[in-house]
């Protein structure tokens, strides 16, 4: 977790990779297309706006960020999947992010949101955007 600090970065298992890189671009799951391994996002205020989700880890280690960030943790997909994927966005990009305070300003209460480690871009990003790829699996030793 401290090398994802400071860090914006969407989660995805390893085997969805070749469509991202076949399409260019990570897209908003809007029609619910591809489900979701980190639970029951049917209802998720991201998607539900069309954007993609991203783990905001810029305030990594703060109070606020320690209250929340055990409601969904980047690794929780690895029961699923055999590897992951974490695509660090550009911090050039990092202005475009829509917070999870929208969530809250809009009283979206029965939608799903994170808050503090959550944020949403609007529309697909370009893999162009993404400036590391992470890959993460569970070794059983």
């Amino acid at each position: 977790m401290p090398m994802l600090a400071g860090k914006v970065f969407h989660v995805t298992p390893t085997s969805n990779m070749n469509a991202i890189e076949a399409a260019g671009e990570i897209k908003p799951n809007l029609n619910y297309e591809w489900g979701s391994l980190f639970g029951n996002s049917k209802n998720g205020f991201f998607r539900l706006r069309g954007c993609v989700s991203f783990f905001d880890y810029r305030s990594y280690g703060s109070q606020s960020w320690r209250n929340h960030a055990y409601k969904c943790t980047p690794d929780q997909i690895l029961r699923s999947a055999a590897s992951i994927s974490l695509l660090v966005l550009a911090e050039s990009k990092h202005a475009q992010l829509e917070s999870w305070e929208s969530w809250k300003k809009e009283e979206k209460w029965s939608q799903r949101v994170v808050p503090v480690v959550e944020a949403g871009y609007l529309g697909s990003v370009s893999v162009e955007f993404i400036t590391e790829h992470l890959l993460v699996s569970y070794a059983i030793s």
